[in-house]
């Protein structure tokens, strides 16, 4: 009988129907986006497997944009500062790094690239997180690639004229630097630096001796903020953490999506008082209708529940509009997404299927939830009626 009812104005039913999709597709798109970002956070920093990370001082920024987009960021300090680092109470390992950058030019496969060299004997954020690699140990002249790139297993690169195998690639993060760069040996990424003196149109900016980073795993039980403390006493360096990271990632997100909270706000409070509006214009045009069902027995609260079964409905049919139109949305303008976030330093991985399927579930209990409130008042008012004065009244 509910869904006879719906069926006798479709234009009406169709309208609300939309309405209630159009709110649960903002609110299903809203919190896909936030899980992603947060999942390609703690994934990525999980996978990062640095306490710390010791960088020249005045270079955090640059830093933390280069973790999160891959974005190429070159600068140098001495490495001897590992050893000054590693000797601290609390640290348990440190691992130097060296970024560079590559030229636009014919001698490189790729330009503006970001390679990483890393110390592959004190390693502990590269190699343990290889997803796939070829079958043998890594050697000199190998490369392990981002989750992101485009290069295959085996397959040869060069950079400023020098050949090299990929070796290994990486188990997609959604963290730029990650899934972005290029790693190699640290012995291969200043022997790039000698190579780049052939070319006139660059000169890698570095040599032996130099490193960009330190990466710190402290000891069981240490406490970071003394080894923070410890570190701040040298003027020349800045320290790094997960949390400065996240904390600056989440501050843009809620810039992000202020504006898009409280739209989707107004549209689920605009569409309980539509629909109490339009099932009140439904309960006066039936009121003989309801008036006839009492009269030959129906209960207050058979009435009652045709109304809500009747909302219900619509819910229901709006909450799976509406996720079906958030997906497609989300797959149409992926890239324009991930492009957006990209610029404002935000990360992001699309979160599992059955997480989706989780929160499109979410989002339909929600459209029911705001179709039954606003069917509440109207299907009390319908259940009220007496039976004689509705018959009059709807005639």
């Amino acid at each position: 009988m509910a869904a006879h009812n719906l069926f006798r104005k479709p234009f009406r039913t169709a309208a609300l129907v939309l309405a209630v999709g159009i709110a649960t597709a903002a609110v299903f798109a809203t919190a896909t986006l936030m899980h992603g970002i947060e999942r390609s956070v703690d994934h990525g920093f999980s996978k990062l497997g640095a306490d710390l990370m010791v960088v020249p001082r005045g270079t955090m920024v640059g830093m933390e944009r280069a973790l999160l987009t891959g974005e190429p960021s070159t600068f140098y300090m001495q490495a001897d500062l590992a050893e000054e680092v590693g000797a601290l109470q609390g640290v348990n390992t440190v691992a130097s790094q060296l970024f560079l950058t590559t030229a636009d030019a014919e001698h490189c496969i790729v330009g503006d690239a970001f390679l990483v060299g890393f110390d592959r004997e004190n390693d502990f954020t590269v190699m343990p997180w290889v997803n796939e690699h070829l079958n043998r140990e890594m050697q000199p002249g190998d490369v392990v690639v981002g989750g992101a790139s485009q290069f295959e297993l085996g397959e040869s690169v060069y950079y400023y004229g020098r050949y090299f195998t990929v070796y290994g690639k990486l188990d997609r993060t959604g963290i730029g630097l990650s899934d972005n760069a290029i790693f190699l040996d640290l012995a291969d990424a200043y022997a790039l630096a000698e190579a780049s003196r052939d070319y006139d149109d660059v000169e890698l900016g570095f040599g032996p001796g130099d490193i960009s980073a330190v990466l710190v795993r402290l000891e069981g039980g240490a406490n970071a903020d003394h080894v923070r403390f410890a570190l701040a006493q040298n003027p020349n360096i800045s320290v790094v953490t997960a949390g400065n990271v996240v904390t600056g990632v989440r501050q843009n997100v809620v810039a992000l999506f202020a504006g898009t909270a409280l739209l989707t706000g107004v549209l689920i409070l605009g569409n309980i008082l539509m629909i109490s509006a339009i099932f009140s214009t439904i309960i006066n045009e039936r009121r003989r209708e309801l008036g006839l069902l009492r009269a030959i027995g129906a209960r207050k609260g058979r009435v009652f529940n045709l109304v809500l079964t009747e909302s219900a409905m619509l819910g229901a049919a709006g909450g799976l509009a509406g996720v079906a139109l958030g997906l497609v949305l989300l797959r149409m303008f992926s890239r324009t997404i991930g492009f957006h976030l990209e610029l404002l330093n935000i990360p992001f991985l699309w979160p599992p299927v059955e997480n989706i399927a989780l929160m499109g579930g979410a989002a339909v209990l929600m459209a029911l939830l705001v179709a039954t409130l606003g069917a509440s008042y109207p299907a009390v008012s319908g259940a009220r009626l007496e039976p004689y004065d509705a018959i009059r009244a709807g005639e």
